[in-house]
Formats: C-alpha cells, structure tokens, sequence
C-alpha cells in the first residue's frame, strides 16, 4: 500500500486560462489562452506546468503552479522569472525581475477555489497587485484542467 501511496501521477493535460487585469486609468485586460501543459502529483502534492507564449508576452518561460490545501505557488523560470505566492486573506511580498530591473511585487489575496486533482479541475483566484507599495490593480485568475485525449481527435 505505501509503494502504491508513493507513485507518482504525471498526465498531458489541456490548460484553459481566462486572466483578467484591470489597472486604473487603463482599459482592462484580458488574456484566453487554451495550452498543453502537464499535471503531476510529488509528495501529496498537485503540480500543473506549463510554457507561456507570445500571446501572454513572456515566450521562453515556463509557469509551474504548486497547489496546496488554501494556497498556490506560482513560479516562472527562464526569460521572466518570479515566484508569487496565493493565499486567501493573505499579503505576499516577493521580487519580480523585469528588463529594466527588479521591483518589489506584493499580492493580496481575496479569494481562492482550487478543486483540481488527479482528474484536473478547476482554479480561481481573485487579487490584487501593488507595485512598489503603490496599488497596481486587481485581477482574476481561472484555469481548467482537463487531461489530454492523447490525440485520437485528428
């Protein structure tokens, strides 16, 4: 049974983002993307990772999501590194790297719904952004998982 506890999942996925941003003074933003990414389980925990592309601006960096009870960790390797911290009612401060330098980035966390398991699911995230302790904006965050077909649709 432990041997069986041990196993790892790893499953081609389907990630479906919607991600909303509005800053003040600015039309809102919004970015849909539909990718192939990979969802994996290490020790209790899921994982979902994935390659950004041109159309959210950060071609060459890959996005990990670490996901915990009430909380998700979101780490950027490659050309745009950063590592952001969701947790609901809570504040995290952290480093982003930009071409121009590095700033301070904190996010607070409003609210967070992740039911995504070994069979996908479903994430949403609602926070805000400051910048240099200056309020950025607010977002919303939905992801859906479902696991790849293996490509039998052709």
């Amino acid at each position: 049974m432990e041997a069986e506890q041990e196993k790892s999942l790893k499953k081609d996925v389907i990630i479906t983002i919607a991600s909303r941003q509005n800053f003040d003074g600015c039309e809102p933003d919004r970015i849909d993307l539909i990718t192939a990414g990979r969802l994996y389980r290490r020790n209790g925990k899921y994982f979902i990772s994935y390659e950004e592309s041109e159309l959210t601006g950060m071609e060459g960096t890959r996005t990990t999501l670490k996901l915990e009870d009430r909380q998700v960790t979101m780490t950027r390797t490659g050309t745009h590194p950063a590592q952001m911290l969701f947790a609901e009612h809570k504040k995290h401060v952290g480093l982003y790297q930009t071409e121009i330098g590095s700033m301070t980035v904190a996010t607070h966390t409003s609210h967070l719904v992740n039911t995504i398991g070994e069979n996908g699911g479903s994430l949403a995230i609602d926070y805000t952004v400051e910048i240099d302790s200056n309020l950025a904006g607010t977002h919303r965050f939905e992801m859906a998982v479902t696991p790849s077909d293996g490509g039998s649709h052709l």
